[in-house]
């Protein structure tokens, strides 16, 4: 049923005159009406039971998120009024994109693929580079980049917002009254991205099942739900390859790790987190672990978007890692402080290994049934649930 939200709210902003920003903000947005429903979706409860805190340590306000979720979908918080946050977090393709690079409000590319927003509440770092720990401050970044929605300057962002008319009711719904901050904006767009939970998967069906679906051990047993090669998979990944090493924790991701350097390139066009790695030299190649669920749906793959396919991400850890003097031990020769298994390989003399070469990687030697076993496990990551939820859908029509 549509209520008050279904008139006619359209997006007809004022010219506003702001220097160098005027020309841009004189592009009108499309006309698209709010639809809301009479009461708030339960952003709250999680979909199903689950086996850990989808939201960590935080209590989810619906009225706060409805109106992060009209935020997360407005083209008026870019400067020209064409792009959203959810331009580039599509919830069709698990909130990540479809393409390598996203495409800003002028048609220019980000400088890194999108990476899917599900079950933040259980990450400590955000961006491939973990520029930013704070969820709040994190969600205004992408407003404030010229590349990406070019609005730098937070109190125009705030006269942008406080200008259109569904607003007011909104912010009084979450917060009591009218008043318009930057600090509400990312409190609200934090939330409702907070509520963008994962938890329906056939995964998390697995491990509810087991007598304590909470220990990692549980992974170790076989899911009833699922088939041989499925199993499979999932023995090959938390057991006899590294995966679960860097994608742990109930989010598959680098949470509970450090940032990684996989292997990439010998030498990193894109050298990802700044700073020095624990013997005082600069770091080259250091990204964060992305999560892998919904992973079957957010292709191509890593920070540069270089892989189109699942297959092509297995091969590469299969047989395409290359050497680098950071290598992460998790991919590293044994002989090199390397944390694969002991099964992985021939014994390589280390005294043989040129010192241009870097730390050598370790070959999977992966059969072609583990290569589709891998990807059949990877498939049960995709939580179906969170694509269709009209709660985190577009709410302009």
């Amino acid at each position: 049923m549509i209520n008050r939200w279904g008139i006619a709210a359209v997006l007809v902003l004022g010219v506003m005159a702001f220097g160098s920003c005027r020309k841009t903000d004189d592009i009108k947005p499309q006309k698209r009406v709010l639809v809301l429903p009479d009461e708030p979706y339960d952003y709250a409860t999680p979909p199903n039971e689950t086996f850990f805190a989808p939201f960590g340590d935080s209590v989810i306000n619906n009225h706060v998120a409805t109106l992060g979720r009209v935020l997360f979908y407005d083209v008026s918080l870019s400067r020209n009024n064409r792009v959203s946050c959810g331009t580039c977090h599509r919830q069709i393709n698990g909130f990540a994109d479809n393409r390598a690079f996203s495409f800003g409000l002028l048609d220019s590319l980000t400088g890194r693929n999108t990476q899917t927003i599900v079950n933040t509440g259980t990450q400590f770092g955000f961006f491939w580079d973990l520029r930013e720990s704070t969820l709040d401050h994190m969600v205004l970044q992408p407003i404030a980049n010229h590349v990406e929605m070019g609005i730098a300057d937070t109190l125009y962002m705030e006269e942008k917002v406080r200008n259109i008319d569904y607003y007011k009711q909104l912010f009084v719904d979450a917060y009591g009254n009218e008043e318009v901050t930057s600090k509400k904006i990312g409190r609200a767009l934090a939330q409702f991205v907070k509520s963008i939970v994962s938890v329906s998967t056939k995964y998390d069906e697995g491990r509810m099942m087991q007598s304590n679906p909470a220990s990692n051990q549980s992974n170790l047993v076989d899911f009833a739900n699922y088939t041989e090669m499925e199993n499979l998979g999932k023995h090959l990944f938390f057991r006899k390859f590294a995966c679960s090493q860097c994608h742990g924790g109930v989010n598959l991701d680098g949470s509970l790790s450090a940032p990684k350097n996989v292997g990439l390139e010998f030498d990193y066009k894109d050298n990802g987190m700044p700073g020095v790695d624990d013997f005082g030299v600069k770091r080259d190649g250091f990204f964060k672990t992305p999560s892998l669920r919904n992973i079957a749906l957010t292709a191509p793959y890593m920070h540069d978007g270089r892989f189109k396919t699942l297959e092509e991400v297995i091969e590469f850890y299969n047989s395409g890692i290359q050497p680098h003097p950071q290598l992460s031990e998790e991919l590293r020769i044994r002989e090199q402080g390397g944390l694969t298994p002991e099964h992985l390989g021939p014994v390589i003399d280390f005294n043989l290994i040129p010192l241009n070469q870097g730390t050598l990687p370790q070959k999977m030697f992966m059969t072609a049934q583990e290569k589709v076993a891998l990807e059949a496990f990877l498939k049960t990551l995709t939580d179906y649930e969170v694509l269709t939820d009209p709660k985190f859908a577009d709410p302009f029509q």
